[in-house]
């Protein structure tokens, strides 16, 4: 009886020790659990493109809002290779509609993480959040705003 109950209590400890990546570069990417705006459920393993570019935004945020767009044209230069996901868990489905209808987004799958689920996963605290995955692996997170020559810069070798 002592031994099982010291093997149950090791694998408690083992289990509890266990610390996910969450987003970090070189670890493997988490699945997402997101929606589109139709409710419909995405997961980053159907699309057939390597190279995968989250981007976790919220209204208000204006860097978000200026990143988007610029992620929506350079998609247009490299079609069939770039997958992008605008995530937003902070704000409601009808907002994040209204948006993407402003935004008009052409190649971006714009998504909502109802839960926090996916934010959670890849350890997300600030937006924007970039997260660029290859091969289902994290190449690069890049934290707040940024220039377009250096969003470009990153994803360039990638291609």
């Amino acid at each position: 009886m002592k031994t099982i109950l010291f093997f149950f209590i090791f694998l408690m400890l083992n289990a509890c020790t266990i610390s996910e990546d969450k987003g970090k570069i070189g670890s493997q990417a988490s699945e997402i659990l997101a929606k589109d705006l139709e409710g419909k459920s995405v997961k980053l393993s159907d699309s057939k493109e390597e190279l995968k570019i989250l981007v976790f935004f919220q209204n208000g945020c204006a860097s978000c809002l200026k990143e988007l767009p610029m992620l929506d044209e350079f998609i247009e230069k490299h079609p069939k290779k770039i997958a992008v996901y605008a995530i937003n868990s902070v704000d409601n489905a009808e907002v994040i509609k209204v948006l993407s209808e402003q935004f008009e987004f052409k190649n971006i799958k714009v998504l909502k993480d109802e839960l926090a689920m996916t934010s959670q996963k890849y350890g997300i605290f600030a937006t924007p959040t970039t997260i660029i995955i290859k091969n289902n692996e994290i190449k690069d997170r890049i934290l707040g705003e940024k220039s377009w020559e250096h969003l470009e810069s990153k994803f360039m070798p990638l291609l």
